[in-house]
């Protein structure tokens, strides 16, 4: 059977029904293999018939319509191929389903599928059966003609063009070269005739090539003339020289042939004589590098020639001049040259030697110099620096000249060796001169009476001089010449040199950094030499105790020719502003002694202390200007001597409304600084106030206890900090221009006439001001006369007060009376102090104490705590059960909010505490591993703790106080008897054993535990053992090696059967552990004692006897000058450049503060050298005649052998002298 396919499409509608059908269309396919083949289709194969008649084919090939006689779909009314479907009973019924492209009843109506239109670009569509056709115009294809044709698609261009697509067309680019519409034609270039000259043309694709053989030209298009010396033809860098078809080559001097090829040598008839090196200047290889026989670098201008390079003595162009080697004197230091072939000597002077005579023969090497001297080496000779008690050319000579020198004792005899001769120098100290330092060279200034010298001209520009004084600033001394002027000066009292040259700038040297006043000597020096201007000073402060600034002089064009200057030269010595003391003052090298001054001076510098009593009360600095004294004096005293003191004003005293205003006479500025002292308990109030008539400019006042500061336009400045601790207060403001604008001339202090109007800044002011400046300026609160308080406003020039006190006076705190328990009231400035009886404390005495009556036995202490006490004591506790407590009256937050505890145990692993408020918060405290752990738990904190708790272990140790909350745990209870605390905060927990008091560890000393006699220390739980000599571990188990720290400087150590050791020192050093070198027995001349001290041998070793200013065991340490404190009666020693000096108090003066001030003269003698040795005649002069009266009544009292009564009664009653002279008992002959 036949097989179909259905496919249904949705929309088709049928006529005259309302409902929307399915639109059937059925294939029927051909039958199978076997059946038989449709006949072609005839003339009635479209069905043209109408309805109701049946189409006949005829033989022709056309057709005729028959009427049909049948009924319903046997008569077939439906056309174009419609599925007929008999409708209803009646037999005439139908219905007819169209093919696609047709409708109708019967299907007669042909669809025309154009009418939409779908043909693009302009095609024609062509309607058929159940479908159209496109018929498309030039250019497009496809079904509805959408598609652009691609002319290009073909690749119509040829030759390498590119194709341009349009619609139904193209375009072709060509390549250079090619032309047409295909690009199929090959262009001619040489149509144009390119080729000049007769040259051929060769065409090429886009392009051509021009053949210029045989027309002597070149080039593209034979353009350009064939150059026969473009190739260079010419060798050696010679010119080119062109011609017609020819060319010629001009040669460098020195080269030759027809291309200059050819290098002329100038050395092949040897000119060079004496064996001379003859060199080519043409051989570029003889240019450049390290060894380079010509300088520069190789040029053909300046290659003929040739150059000689002659053997060592002779020179010129060929080699044929000797040379003289001693032309060049070759021999220094006055050697006599001798000039020899190719070579000089030189004949040396004495001291001299070397090839040159340049070596300085040291005549040092051979130890000349004998007794420890130094040698110096010098030309031909050489100098010794002898010691000082050597001489002589080799310090051979031992120096005498000392030996009863008239020095005076402070100054030093230098002994002098000269021709054979001894004698001596007296180096004198600073203050004197003269061969014997007789003369005085110090002398006092006073400040406006400068002194006037003259010096001799001639000498080198300088000023040297020792000064002191306590001012800073003032001229020491000036000098005054022709040409140039020199002033040294302190200047803010620092040292300051100024050298003026005539057409020159001043130069100015500086020694900033020492302050100079300060009462002492002090050594300087301004000194011009070549080219330098230098300043010095000697100064403990200094590097090596010398200070030195310098400067370079540039010096005037017409100075360096000028002769020296004759005549004298002035100096002044101070000035307006200096007054000091000023002494061995040397102008130009020349010394200046006080007696050849021109004026008056007086010698000597004595002066008493301006600063001695401090005369400044109050804590004012004095400062000391030598003649007088100047007290700067703090705030808020004044007055010479800091005794005044601006008087405070009391603004609100009982209640009363206090203000002080003030009318300026212009308004400050352009800058503002405010300064007082303010005092006040109060948080609050108004204390300065700029203001005009209409508002207040900038306004100070008290708000919250802090000062706040308000000026126009500007934010509020807050200063740090409390003022309302009744404590006076330095305030300091300062203010800029932005701050003062339109800041008025009134001023109102500590309030305003209406009490009104201070309210927006805290209303008036109650406390106390006092030395109120603006700018420096004080405003004074009262005349100079105060006048009686008055509640009544007053005006006093400007000035407007009301209800102002004199001084700081305070309110009666104490009324009522705020103290109780019998306390007693004290006023301590707007507030109070209760002194309570015993047993209360507190501000009002309002708590009672529990701990004077001793409520706790020892060794408990007693804590007072809020409402009680509590016994405070250490506890021991050793692994047993723990103590426990619970609290009473107070917060769990409280006492879980703060824990303190101390402790003292070994334990690694334990407990310490536990504290617990219910079930939900909780702290624990514990040593881990050795570290103190917390753990914390409490609501949203289950199980919080840091760290996670271990193993619980029970507590091995001491306890001291704990505390929770601040409230200490009751560890000891109290003694029998005592009142108990009214309050508990915490007690112990029912059944809790007690802890046991005291600090106790376990007796790990007994017995002890330390070997071989070691002593055990205790060490809480632990002990230490100290071992004997020879034993050493941690129970003083093991052997000590006594060598181990090699205690033997320069020796080998031994131990001892004992557990010490034992030093064998190396030869030369002795002392237990051979650190003491052993001196020799006798003084030789390995031993030097420096500097020349004499050597004395004996049992103990050489000794240096070291001279004045020496010390050590070779005397090479030199000792301080104030070692020895030469300065009497109470004179304090000063070192000053090496040299000591004595700062003398009031009563004293003289050089070692030896003389007494208020004496007329010192006496012609030494007084003690006479008076003490009178006395001591006198005393002994007593003692003979005492010694003869006892004698002589000796002899009265005996006889010659026999008794006599008669003698004793003549001699008369025996004398006794009590128990100042009792004579011995007599022996009588009987």
């Amino acid at each position: 059977m036949g097989t179909g396919r259905l496919t249904v499409r949705a929309g088709t509608r049928i006529p005259g029904k309302n409902a929307e059908v399915l639109r059937l269309r059925l294939w029927q396919f051909l039958p199978s293999a076997g059946t038989v083949p449709s006949e072609p289709p005839s003339s009635c194969a479209s069905d043209p018939c109408a309805p109701g008649t049946q189409c006949q084919a005829t033989v022709s090939g056309g057709y005729t319509c028959e009427p049909t006689e049948s009924q319903g779909c046997d008569s077939q009314p439906c056309h174009h191929g419609a599925l007929c479907v008999p409708q209803g009973p009646d037999p005439s019924g139908f219905r007819c389903y169209c093919v696609p492209g047709f409708q109708g009843p019967h299907c007669e109506l042909d669809i025309d599928e154009c009418a939409s239109r779908p043909c693009h670009h302009g095609a024609t569509c062509r309607n058929l059966a159940d479908r159209y056709e496109c018929h498309c115009p030039l250019g497009y294809a496809g079904v509805t003609c959408e598609a652009e044709v691609d002319e290009c698609a073909s690749a119509p261009c040829l030759h390498g063009g590119s194709c341009l697509d349009g619609v139904g067309s193209y375009r072709c680019v060509c390549a250079p070269g090619y032309g047409g519409a295909r690009c199929q034609l090959d262009l001619d270039e040489c149509q144009s005739q390119p080729c000049a000259h007769g040259g051929a043309c060769h065409d090429l694709v886009n392009g051509f090539r021009c053949d210029c053989a045989d027309t002597g030209y070149e080039g593209a298009r034979c353009e350009q003339e064939v150059l026969e010396c473009a190739s260079a033809p010419c060798a050696h860098n010679a010119s080119c020289l062109e011609g017609l078809g020819s060319f010629r080559c001009l040669c460098w001097p020195g080269y030759s042939g027809e291309r200059c090829e050819v290098d002329e040598d100038e050395c092949a008839a040897g000119p060079c004589q004496h064996g001379g090196r003859c060199l080519q200047r043409s051989d570029p290889a003889l240019y450049g590098g390290v060894q380079a026989a010509f300088p520069g670098a190789f040029s053909f201008r300046h290659a003929a020639g040739f150059l000689c390079h002659c053997p060592p003595g002779f020179e010129g162009a060929d080699c044929s001049v000797d040379v003289d080697e001693c032309a060049s004197e070759p021999c220094l230091n006055g050697g006599r040259c001798q000039d020899l072939p190719n070579g000089f000597q030189c004949h040396c002077q004495d001291g001299y030697a070397g090839l040159t005579c340049q070596e300085d023969v040291d005549e040092c090497l051979l130890d000349p110099c004998l007794h420890g001297g130094t040698c110096d080496d010098t030309v031909a000779g050489y100098i010794c620096r002898c010691p000082e008690a050597w001489g002589g050319l080799n310090c051979s000579v031992q120096l005498t000249g000392c030996q009863g020198h008239a020095c005076p004792l402070a100054a030093t005899c230098i002994p002098v060796f000269e021709s054979g001769v001894h004698s001596y120098v007296c180096l004198c100290p600073p203050g004197t001169h003269g061969p014997l330092c007789g003369h005085n060279t110090t002398f006092s200034l006073v400040a406006g009476s400068p002194v006037q010298a003259s010096v001799p001209a001639g000498g080198p520009l300088g000023l040297a001089l020792r000064f002191r004084t306590t001012l800073p600033t003032g001229a020491l001394a000036t000098r005054t010449g022709t040409q140039d002027s020199l002033e040294l000066a302190l200047v803010g009292a620092a040292l300051q040199a100024t050298l003026w040259s005539h057409g020159t700038t001043p130069l100015v040297l500086r020694l900033p950094d020492l302050a100079l006043n300060d009462g002492y000597w002090h050594r300087v020096e301004v000194a011009l030499r070549p080219g330098t201007l230098e300043l010095r000073l000697w100064h403990e402060g200094c590097p090596a105790q010398l200070c030195v600034a310098s400067g370079p002089v540039a010096l005037a064009p017409t100075a360096l020719a000028a002769p020296l200057p004759t005549g004298l030269f002035s100096a002044q010595l101070g000035g307006a502003a200096f007054a000091g003391c000023l002494q061995d003052v040397r102008v130009d090298g020349h010394l200046l002694l006080p007696e050849h001054l021109s004026e008056d001076v007086l010698v000597g510098c004595e002066r008493r202390e301006q600063c001695q009593p401090l005369p400044c009360a109050h804590g004012g600095a004095c400062v000391d200007l030598w003649t007088h004294f100047r007290c700067n004096c703090p705030r808020p005293h004044s007055g010479p001597t800091c005794a005044d003191e601006i008087p405070a004003v009391t603004f609100g005293l009982g209640g009363t409304l206090s203000f002080a205003s003030f009318l300026l006479q212009e308004p400050p500025g352009p800058n503002l600084t405010v300064s007082f002292f303010l005092r006040t308990r109060k948080p609050a109030g108004l204390l300065l106030q700029f203001a005009n008539d209409s508002a207040a400019g900038l306004t100070v006042f008290l708000s919250e206890g802090q000062i706040r500061v308000e000026a126009l336009g500007s934010p509020i400045v807050v200063l740090p900090g409390r003022w309302d601790d009744g404590l006076r207060h330095l305030v300091m403001l300062s203010f800029g221009p932005d701050q003062l604008q339109d800041l008025g001339q009134q001023v109102h202090v500590g309030g305003r006439l209406l009490a009104a109007d201070s309210q927006p800044w805290g209303g008036p002011f109650q406390g106390c001001l006092q030395d109120l400046r603006l700018n420096g300026h004080h405003l004074l609160f009262f005349p100079l006369r105060p006048l009686e308080n008055s509640s009544q406003s007053s005006e006093l020039g400007g000035r407007q007060f009301q209800n102002l006190t004199m001084g700081c006076i305070s309110e009666d705190m104490c009324s009522p009376d705020p103290c109780f328990n019998g306390g007693t009231c004290l006023v301590t400035w707007n507030d109070f102090h209760c002194t309570c009886p015993a047993n209360f404390t507190g501000p009002t005495c309002a708590q009672q104490l529990w701990c004077p009556g001793q409520p706790c036995l020892p060794p408990a202490t007693c804590e007072e705590v809020p409402d009680g006490f509590v016994c405070v004591a250490e506890a021991t506790f050793r692994e047993g059960p723990p103590a426990a407590f619970s609290g009473h009256n107070v917060s769990s937050g409280r006492w879980l909010s703060r824990i303190s505890l101390a402790f003292r145990t070994r334990d690694r692993e334990a407990w310490l505490l536990r504290a617990a408020a219910g079930a939900q918060a909780g702290v624990w405290l514990a040593v881990r591993n050795g570290s103190l752990a917390a753990g914390v738990r409490g609501r949203g904190l289950p199980g919080a703790v840091l760290p996670a708790p271990g193993p619980r272990v029970n507590f091995t140790g001491c306890l001291g106080r704990v505390a929770l909350g601040g409230l200490p745990l009751p560890l000891a209870r109290p003694r029998p008897g005592a009142t108990p605390s009214p309050r508990e905060h915490f007690a112990a927990w029912p059944g809790a054993p007690a802890p046991r008091l005291g600090c106790r560890s376990a007796p790990v000393c007994a017995p002890s535990p330390c070997l071989h006699g070691g002593a055990c220390r205790d060490l809480f739980d632990a002990f230490a053992c100290s071992c004997g000599p020879g034993w050493e571990g941690q129970r003083c188990e093991a052997r000590a090696d006594p060598c181990r720290s090699a205690p033997c400087a320069r020796g080998r150590c031994h131990a001892r059967p004992d557990g010490r050791f034992e030093c064998r020192c190396l030869p030369g050093f002795a002392g237990p552990r051979c650190r003491l070198p052993v001196l020799p027995e006798d003084c030789s001349l390995n031993l030097t004692c420096l500097p020349g001290g004499p050597c004395e041998g004996g049992p103990q070793g050489a000794n240096c006897s070291c001279p004045e200013g020496f010390a050590g065991q070779r005397c090479r340490i030199p000792t301080l000058p104030c070692e020895a404190n030469p300065c009497l009666n109470g004179g304090t020693c000063r070192a000053a450049a090496g040299v000591s000096e004595c700062l003398c108090s009031a009563r004293f003066s003289g050089q070692f503060c030896e003389v007494v001030k208020g004496l007329p003269l010192p006496l012609p003698f030494p007084l003690l050298e006479v008076v003490v040795p009178a006395a001591c005649a006198c005393l002994l002069l007593l003692l003979l005649g005492l010694l003869s009266g006892i004698l002589a009544a000796r002899k009265r009292r005996q006889s010659e052998g026999t008794y006599s009564p008669s003698q004793q009664e003549v001699a008369g009653a025996r004398m006794e002298m009590d128990s100042v002279l009792k004579v011995p008992p007599e022996e009588r002959l009987i």
